[in-house]
C-alpha cells in the first residue's frame, strides 16, 4: 500500500486503538493528508496526520491511499457547508478546516468531484470569509457541543477549538493543550489582550484546558459546549451560575 493518503470523507475519527470501541483522540478532516505507519487487523491502519503530526488509528476505507497530496488546497471557513458528491450523488456536509482541491475549474475532495449544494453560489462565497482574528473564528463555533477529540462544529474539544481558530487565521498549533502551551510568548496578567490564549491546570499542575480571550475579562472555550465565560486572575468563572471552573496557569500570545 502506498504510504501517503488523503481523507476522502468529511470527518475521519482518529482512535487510540484499532477498534471502533476505542476512544476518539482526534479527527482527520476531509482533504487532509496522512502517512501510513502500520497496518492492523482488518481495515485498521495507524496513521500520522501530515497537518499537525497527530498519530492514531482509523478505518482505511475513509482514507484514499496512493494519491499525491495536491500542491494547492483551499480551506473551508464556513462552520459547516453542504456539497454534492458527484460520484455517489449524495449530499455531503464538510466542516471548517477541511481542504478542497481546485483543478480544471472543478472542486475535489480526495478523488471525488464535489459541487456546491447551491450551484449559483459565487466562488468567493463557496469557502467562506477568512476570520480576521482568533476570537472571530472561535465565536463562529458558539454552542457547538463538546466532544472529546472533536475538531468541528458538530463536536469539538477545547484544544480542537483553539487549533481550528488558529488554523483558520493562518497560524499553526499542535493538537493538545499540553503542547499548545509551549507556543507563543508568555504574557503578564496585566498585559493580557483579546486573542491571547489562556491555559488552565488541574490539581497536579498539568495543562488540561485552553481558551481564547474575547475581551480582557472573558474567554471563549469548549466546556460542555463552546461558550463565553468570565476570566479572572484565578481562572474561569461560569457566567451563569458562578463558581471557579478552571484554574488559570498562564496567558500566551501567538506571534503574527
Amino acid at each position: 500500500m502506498n504510504t501517503i493518503g488523503v481523507a476522502s470523507v468529511s470527518i475521519v475519527p482518529l482512535r487510540a486503538k484499532a477498534s471502533d470501541a476505542s476512544e476518539q483522540t482526534s479527527q482527520i478532516l476531509g482533504g487532509e493528508g496522512v502517512s501510513l505507519l502500520e497496518e492492523g487487523r482488518g481495515d485498521w491502519v495507524k496513521i500520522k496526520s501530515l497537518e499537525d503530526g497527530y498519530v492514531g488509528w482509523c478505518d482505511k476505507k475513509q482514507i484514499m491511499f496512493g494519491v499525491k497530496i495536491p500542491e494547492e488546497r483551499t480551506m473551508l471557513c464556513h462552520p459547516m457547508s453542504q456539497w454534492n458528491n458527484e460520484r455517489t450523488l449524495a449530499a455531503l456536509w464538510i466542516p471548517a478546516g477541511a481542504l478542497i482541491e481546485e483543478r480544471e475549474d472543478a472542486y475535489f475532495l480526495g478523488a471525488d468531484k464535489i459541487t456546491p449544494f447551491n450551484p449559483d453560489t459565487l466562488k468567493d462565497d463557496v469557502f467562506g470569509a477568512i476570520p480576521l482574528t482568533l476570537r472571530d473564528a472561535a465565536l463562529s463555533m458558539l454552542s457547538a457541543p463538546y466532544q472529546w477529540g472533536g475538531r468541528t462544529v458538530a463536536g469539538i474539544d477545547c484544544s480542537g477549538l483553539t487549533q481550528l481558530a488558529a488554523r483558520l487565521t493562518g497560524k499553526l498549533l499542535p493538537r493538545d493543550a499540553s503542547e499548545q502551551v509551549n507556543c507563543g510568548d508568555l504574557i503578564a496578567w496585566e498585559l493580557r489582550d483579546t486573542d491571547d490564549l489562556a491555559f488552565f491546570q488541574n490539581n497536579d499542575g498539568l495543562i488540561t484546558h485552553v481558551g481564547i480571550l474575547v475581551t480582557r475579562d472573558s474567554v471563549v472555550h469548549a466546556s460542555g459546549e463552546v461558550r463565553i465565560d468570565l476570566l479572572t486572575k484565578e481562572g474561569i468563572v461560569h457566567s451563569e451560575i458562578g463558581g471557579l471552573t478552571h484554574r488559570l496557569h498562564c496567558i500566551k500570545r501567538l506571534q503574527e
